[in-house]
């Protein structure tokens, strides 16, 4: 895996053990995504137009960007990823915004 950002570090830190370790198994199959966003305060979550029930406020979700390529396979690599024989696999996988220049990868486990 590729050194993360001091940034990207403290995003992973605010999110539960359980999304921490999907976040770090992903990044393992997809290297070139950079970590956006993760656990969220109501303020922040509202200022970036989020739901008032996002996941991110539970800090059970993340957001990527990246090539667009590595962006798609990501979102299939999600649904397939588990970290324990209990896991289900994650809640969201959404690409948004594809085509456009602040597309992005949206997951929540």
């Amino acid at each position: 895996m590729r050194t993360r950002s001091p940034r990207e570090l403290a995003i992973l830190d605010g999110l539960t053990p359980h999304t921490r370790a999907h976040v770090q198994q992903l990044l393992a199959e997809q290297p070139l995504l950079t970590i956006t966003s993760g656990r969220r305060s109501r303020l922040q979550n509202a200022r970036v137009g989020g739901s008032r029930t996002s996941w991110h406020l539970k800090g059970r979700a993340v957001d990527f960007v990246g090539p667009t390529w590595d962006l798609v396979r990501a979102a299939g690599t999600a649904w397939a990823l588990r970290v324990g024989a209990g896991c289900t696999g994650p809640e969201e996988v959404l690409l948004e915004d594809l085509g456009e220049d602040n597309q992005h990868l949206h997951v929540a486990w």
